[in-house]
């Protein structure tokens, strides 16, 4: 997979199903269309992933050392209210209750790709993340994304 890419506006029903956008399926290898798994993201948000990442993610999981206080506690942090969800003929899937409360997430929602998995926002906080100062980005570009080397900083 090369990754993910776009911001897709979209709204729940008033049961919880968002109607996943045509874009995004297309970029969905058809061994992944037709389920997810949906969790709480590391921000605000949800993170939903195909299947197969999820099993990558898992893989990750596996490797950690159970007898280590912090490994146990990520991996049930990570994993609380994990759920898998199928979309239905209508390209729909249903989010969980619990985890729209965790989110806070109302209606209107953003789903945004984030190279391997997609997050799910609450409009508003998507909005209030996405509007604060991006005065020091370059220097956040550069500290992520330049390399090692002392010539690229």
């Amino acid at each position: 997979m090369t990754g993910f890419i776009g911001e897709y506006h979209c709204k729940i029903d008033s049961k919880g199903r968002l109607m996943l956008p045509s874009e995004l399926r297309k970029q969905l290898d058809p061994l992944d269309q037709e389920q997810f798994v949906i969790s709480r993201g590391v921000d605000e948000c949800l993170s939903m992933y195909t299947m197969s990442e999820w099993a990558v993610v898992v893989g990750k999981l596996r490797d950690l050392n159970r007898f280590k206080v912090k490994d146990r506690k990520f991996a049930r942090m990570f994993q609380k209210g994990a759920t898998k969800v199928p979309v239905d003929s209508s390209s729909r899937i249903l989010l969980p209750k619990s985890l729209l409360g965790w989110a806070g997430i109302q209606k209107e929602i953003v789903i945004v790709a984030n190279v391997d998995l997609w997050e799910v926002w609450d409009k508003s906080k998507y909005d209030a993340l996405m509007s604060e100062n991006w005065d020091g980005f370059d220097d956040l570009a550069a500290d992520v994304m330049g390399g090692s080397s002392e010539n690229d900083r």
